[in-house]
């Protein structure tokens, strides 16, 4: 049992880290989390956007049955994301851009980058999809067989832990490449994502008319 459990959380971790690879509000939040604040304050906002990952894919493991009951609700959060993804980046095309010398003068509020992060991970429509797509196909390629409580909280924790695992990876490169991003971007660094998070937000609207 131990072992099936452990194989579960194996294998959901490298699909959860596989499919976090993509632009989304909490891989930006990350990134400029880390870019504005510091690593620490990044990793915070990271482990609190793949805390979500709990929810919606243990909705998943619990069956089919709960897709009819979250159809508005899908609905719903696909515009949402859209909103909280044009808000976000026009809030960052007209931040002020910080130099690195700069960056232990600038004032951070401490603690709500947890809070945040697991707010922009609730908003994100594509997680339940997602995991009761990816069970669905493992089920019927008999990856996942055990129906066990233990084994389903190992998938359920390793998927969180594949997302956390690639915020880590975000934040560490962030904060050790910071000075070669404000190079490369000539520190207009907030209206380059600020211009590709709202051109994000305009193709999502797109996609759910």
């Amino acid at each position: 049992m131990l072992l099936e459990a452990l194989s579960s959380l194996a294998l959901a971790t490298v699909i959860s880290f596989a499919g976090s690879v993509q632009l989304g509000p909490v891989n930006f939040g990350t990134l400029h989390t880390a870019l504005h604040k510091d690593k620490k304050s990044a990793i915070r906002f990271g482990f609190g956007g793949s805390l979500p990952e709990l929810l919606y894919c243990g909705l998943a493991v619990a069956g089919a049955g709960w897709l009819g009951r979250f159809e508005q609700w899908q609905e719903i959060l696909q515009y949402c994301t859209v909103v909280v993804l044009f808000v976000f980046g026009v809030y960052l095309w007209f931040q002020k851009s910080h130099s690195p010398e700069g960056q232990s003068s600038i004032q951070t509020s401490k603690g709500n980058e947890l809070l945040v992060g697991a707010t922009f991970g609730l908003l994100n429509p594509q997680l339940f999809p997602f995991w009761l797509v990816v069970i669905t196909n493992l089920k019927s390629y008999g990856l996942i067989t055990s129906t066990h409580v233990v084994v389903q909280v190992g998938f359920v924790v390793g998927a969180a832990l594949g997302a956390f695992l690639l915020q880590l990876l975000v934040a560490e490169v962030t904060s050790r490449k910071r000075e070669f991003i404000y190079m490369r971007l000539t520190r207009n660094y907030n209206k380059v994502l600020g211009a590709i998070i709202v051109g994000i937000a305009i193709l999502q609207l797109l996609i759910n008319l």
